[in-house]
Parts: structure tokens; C-alpha cells; sequence
């Protein structure tokens, strides 16, 4: 039997810029290309189709235009809504997308940020499901309580769920304890190097910058399965002992955002299919280093290209 995706984190409209150079405090640039499209953890729902894997979102929704074009976009990608509808708009995030394909963001909070304590309760999980759940979700106290909540019904239930734990950039500014609370789940700590390395000073774990296998092997020792994701390095994986790396492949960079987010949707929807956690592993490291070929957030390619060059 074929488990779900069952994604916990926002989904927001993503307004994308591509410049030359993110400009000094006070400085005025021009744009090469403006976008807007629904992104944040609609970019991983969306990969997570590309298997055609049962994909839900358990996030609020608000009411307002940029709620009403996501649910049109969930829609047009197949996903449900199971999670709650919450007053306001959805907020968006403004990301700038530079001559390096490095990207910068801003943020704002909106309806995504507004579930209620209760919000997952009613949230059925099947013991073939795999749950992705977002750091983002820890910025806000009502997103975190909600989330504490279900990885503590979760873990007394022990439904046999897998769960994977995207740390995000909010590992460096949200609670120790916050972050430390998922781990009654039992996830797969998903990071890439910048916040794995964040995390490990953070809980006082002594690592080599660069050195990404020490600094895996090292985390997991603190928190179980961990996996490091590093671009066109590959991504290294443990679980309580030495780091076993998974090579990437070879591909030239125009936009690295949403490459994470294609790692992570490909990685959940592989494991609910039942694949093997090598081959899954593979799979997600193609899809993170295709997407970086083509501009936009949500550029995950296909479930045949992914096979075809894993």
C-alpha cells in the first residue's frame, strides 16, 4: 500500500525578482524579471505530485486574493486541503534571485501563520504516511503550538508514520526547545550545510565547516536520523552512526530557489511510495540539482526525468 504526503508547514504567494545584485542599504535597482506564483510549501506539494503520490495540505488558508490563488493552484496540482481556514490573506515572500543564482528573501505573516492550537487535531495519519513538517512552523507561537501538539499525538500514538523534519533557515532564530520538541517524532532531520552548521553550534556539537560527513555524523549522534543536503556535493545521511554519502549530478546553476524544497517533496513522496531510502535519496538529490536549471520556485521536473538520470 502507497502512503500520502501530508504537508503541516505555509503555503504563500512568492512575488520573484531576478537581479544583477542585491542593492546596499538605501540603493534602487531595476529588475531583470518579476514573477508572482504560489510558492513556500506549495513548491514541495508540487514535487511531491511529480511521483503521483496522494499529497494533502494540512495548512491553513485564509480568505482574500492571495488565498483564492492558492487554493486554485492546489487545485490545478491535485493536492486537497485538509487543514483549517483561518481569517486574513495569505501572506507572501519576496524573492530575489541574483547573477549568482543565490537567493535572498523578505517575508510577511499572513493567515498561513493563524491556525488555531487545535488546528491538526482532527488530522488522520496512517502509519504509511510520511508528514513533513516545517522550522517555519516554529516563527510563530500559534504555528508552534499546533505543530508540538500533533508530534506529541503522534509520538503517544505511534501510528508507524514517517515524519521529515525540513529545520529551514528559522534553525538559527526559533528556540533550542522549540526545535528540540520534534524530535519526539523521531524525523529525518533534513538541513542543508549553511543550518547544519547553525544547529550544531546551537546544541554545542563541535563540527569542521566544510567538513559535511563530521558534521552529519555528528548531529545524528545528538538527534538521530539526520540528513545533509549540499548542493552539487551531494547530501549525506546518518542514523545513530557514520555519515554515507549520495553523489548529486552535474548540472549548470540559473536559480537555486526552491532546489530544498524539490529535494524535500521528492525525498517524502519516494519514502510514501514504499522506495527503498537509497534510491530515495538519489531521486531527491536529482530533482534538487534539475530544478536549479530553471527559473522559477516551483520547477521540479518529472518523475520519468528524475528515474531517467538517478
Amino acid at each position: 500500500m502507497t502512503g500520502r504526503v501530508i504537508h503541516t508547514g505555509q503555503v504563500v504567494i512568492d512575488l520573484t525578482l531576478r537581479i544583477e545584485a542585491i542593492p546596499e542599504p538605501g540603493g534602487d535597482v531595476f529588475a531583470d524579471e518579476a514573477g508572482m506564483a504560489v510558492g513556500g510549501g506549495f513548491n514541495v506539494l508540487a514535487a511531491a505530485r511529480r511521483l503521483d503520490v496522494t499529497t494533502l495540505y494540512a495548512g491553513p488558508l485564509g480568505e482574500g486574493p492571495f488565498a483564492e490563488t492558492v487554493r486554485q493552484a492546489l487545485e490545478e496540482i491535485g493536492v486537497a486541503h485538509v487543514g483549517p481556514v483561518v481569517t486574513g490573506d495569505q501572506g507572501y515572500c519576496v524573492a530575489m534571485t541574483d547573477a549568482r543564482a543565490e537567493r535572498t528573501f523578505v517575508s510577511t505573516r499572513g493567515a498561513e501563520t493563524r491556525g488555531p492550537v487545535d488546528a491538526f487535531d482532527n488530522l488522520e495519519v496512517l502509519g504509511d504516511d510520511v508528514i513533513y513538517l516545517s522550522g517555519y512552523s516554529l516563527a510563530d507561537a500559534a504555528s508552534a503550538a499546533a505543530l508540538e501538539r500533533l508530534v506529541g499525538r503522534l509520538a503517544r500514538s505511534r501510528t508507524g508514520c514517517r515524519s521529515l523534519f525540513d529545520v529551514s533557515p528559522m534553525v538559527g532564530s526559533v528556540s533550542l526547545s522549540a526545535l528540540e520538541s520534534i524530535g519526539a517524532l523521531e524525523p529525518i532531520w533534513s538541513l542543508n550545510e549553511r543550518e547544519a552548521v547553525l544547529l550544531a553550534t546551537r546544541l554545542g556539537v563541535a563540527v569542521e565547516p566544510g567538513d559535511h560527513a563530521g558534521t552529519c555524523t555528528a548531529l545524528s549522534s545528538r538527534l538521530g536520523t539526520v540528513l545533509v543536503r549540499a548542493g552539487e556535493q551531494g547530501s549525506w545521511f546518518a542514523d545513530g552512526g557514520a555519515a554515507a554519502h549520495t553523489p548529486s549530478i552535474p548540472v549548470t546553476p540559473v536559480d537555486t530557489n526552491g532546489a530544498g524544497d524539490a529535494h524535500s517533496g521528492v525525498l517524502a513522496a519516494a519514502l510514501a511510495h514504499g522506495t527503498d531510502l537509497a534510491t530515495a535519496l538519489r531521486w531527491a538529490n536529482v530533482a534538487g540539482a534539475l530544478t536549479t536549471t530553471r527559473f522559477g520556485p516551483a520547477t521540479c521536473p518529472s518523475g520519468a526525468q528524475i528515474r531517467a538520470l538517478a
